[in-house]
Order: structure tokens, then C-alpha cells, then sequence
């Protein structure tokens, strides 16, 4: 979502778990009557996505515009007026990012396939932000999944996470967190690349291919040359209360596998990085990591 850039003033200020569903007939300037909307009036083609987000369906922010462009629905945390404000402005921030853009984008090409005289298919952005951190402690996680459907065969997912130190008030990066990063990087990358190996073969029931077969295709590219890739975890819950039990990577299909093997959620427990850790955190962490 980095290349798309832009708000969109209507929820430039989201109410946690808000049910409010706008119609904005974006394609149609000269008629800016708004009203309420039901999911199930939304357009087809998002269907499965209420499925994945809505829980229960509904739940959340969607616009629809009038022509049905475009449809987009945003879910933030429950919890999330018990955020600080400067955590709550950051979430609000990346939940808008690209929305202005997206719809922008779903008229251009509603507008061409009118122009061009072929069937359109309405697009659809979906986003979720849940927390995958302790509610306790220093450190919180958050993660954000992002999915768009813009005519293709298929949806597309796409994640962001959110790292927050709640005494310091501030975002927190890989680089805070470890006092080596490079020495940091190269051991969870030992564990990524063991951890990946074994999910892959576990779901693709490969019992044939040799360990550098599966990770020549598909995992080490993914890696060589690439740090960036350590910086998309989000902090995890533990089994010890008010610690954090180490780190979850999320994996979106095509980033270490083909579309159809889905996402890859991995997690490296806080045992596994504890010696590259600073001291300022050190004790932040503990127990065993809990998967969302």
C-alpha cells in the first residue's frame, strides 16, 4: 500500500468497530445525496471478503459508491479508544492510506470499460487491523490485512503491522529492538527459512523435493538481498502474562509461494533472538509465542 498515498475525508476519523455505511455516487458529481446501506446491498464481488472481515458481518466502515465503482470497508480494534492518541491518530493513518487513490483508480477503469464496451467488475478494498500483541506490558503488536479485488481471477492480500512502545508512546522498529540488527537479521532468518521448510512441505504435501529445491524456488529469493522482509513482523502475544512471547511474520501468496498456497504465518518465539536483544526490552519479553 506504500505507492498509494491519500486519505479520504469521510472517515478521516474512524469510531472503533463503527457501523456506518455511506453511498457516495463518486461517477456521478452532480448528485451527493448520501444514505445509509446494508453489506448485503454492497456489490457482488465482495463476498467473500465480508466473510473474512466482517465478524459479525457488517461490522466495521464501508463506502459504496452510488455507481458501484468501488466498495471499501474498514474494521479497526475494539479496544481502540483505550489506545493512546498518538497510536490511534498512527492506526487511523494507515487504515485511510490509499483509499482516495483506490476509488480514484476503480472509476478510471469503470470508465474505460464503458468507453471500451466491456462488462466491468466492481473493485473492492477490505482492510482489518487487529491486535496480535499483549493488552499488557510495554510492547503491543498490531496487524493490518489488506485485501483488494480489482477485476482479476482472484483477491489480492497484502499486509502492514504496527509496533507500539507504550511507556516511550512511539512506534518501535526492528533496529529498536535488537542491539545487533545485522546479527539479529541473519539468526531469524536461520529460523524463518527452518520454519518456512516445514509449513511448505506440511501443506503442499511435498515428500520428494529436496530441502534446496523448495528453498531455491521460492524462500531464499525472498531473502537475498532483501532486509526489509525482517521488518514485517508484528510483536505476539505469550503464554506469560504481560510479556511478549517473540515475533509473528506474515507472509502474503506470492512473497515466499505460488497464489494457491495461500499466506504463511510464522513465528519465531523470544527464546530464539533473546541474546540479540537490548537490554531495553529485554525484559518486555517471555514465554512462548501465541499465533493470532
Amino acid at each position: 500500500m506504500d505507492d498509494v498515498k491519500g486519505g479520504l475525508s469521510a472517515i478521516a476519523k474512524l469510531a472503533p468497530i463503527a457501523v456506518s455505511f455511506v453511498l457516495v455516487s463518486a461517477c456521478e458529481p452532480e448528485d451527493d445525496t448520501q444514505q445509509t446501506a446494508r453489506v448485503t446491498e454492497r456489490v457482488q464481488g465482495t463476498q467473500d471478503l465480508d466473510r473474512a472481515f466482517a465478524e459479525p458481518p457488517g461490522e466495521g466502515i464501508a463506502i459504496v459508491n452510488g455507481s458501484q465503482a468501488a466498495s471499501i470497508q474498514i474494521e479497526m480494534p475494539e479496544d481502540m479508544d483505550q489506545f493512546s492518541q498518538a497510536l490511534r491518530e498512527e492506526l487511523e493513518r494507515r487504515a485511510n492510506s490509499g483509499t482516495e487513490a483506490f476509488i480514484a483508480a476503480a472509476e478510471s477503469d469503470q470508465q474505460m470499460a464503458a468507453e471500451k464496451g466491456f462488462e466491468y467488475s466492481p473493485h473492492s478494498l477490505d482492510v482489518k487491523w487487529m491486535q496480535t500483541g499483549p493488552q499488557e506490558g510495554r510492547l503491543r503488536g498490531l496487524l493490518g490485512t489488506y485485501a483488494t479485488y480489482t477485476g482479476g481471477a482472484h483477491s489480492n492480500v497484502g499486509f502492514d503491522v504496527l509496533n507500539w512502545d507504550i511507556e516511550a508512546d512511539e512506534q518501535v522498529a526492528f533496529e529498536d529492538i535488537f542491539e545487533d540488527a545485522a546479527a539479529a537479521r541473519a539468526n531469524i532468518a536461520m529460523v524463518l527459512k527452518r520454519k518456512l521448510l516445514v509449513a511448505k512441505r506440511e501443506r503442499l504435501e511435498d515428500r520428494t523435493s529436496s530441502d534446496a529445491d523448495i528453498l531455491q524456488t521460492w524462500v531464499d529469493p525472498a531473502f537475498d538481498g532483501n532486509i526489509s522482509v525482517f521488518d514485517h513482523f508484528s510483536i505476539s502475544r505469550s503464554t506469560e502474562a504481560g510479556k511478549a512471547g517473540g515475533l509473528i511474520y506474515h507472509f502474503a501468496p506470492y512473497e515466499v509461494g505460488a497464489y494457491a498456497e495461500g499466506i504463511y504465518v510464522i513465528g519465531v518465539d523470544q527464546e530464539e533472538f533473546r541474546s540479540d536483544l537490548k537490554a531495553t526490552y529485554a525484559d518486555a519479553f517471555g514465554g512462548e509465542a501465541i499465533l493470532p
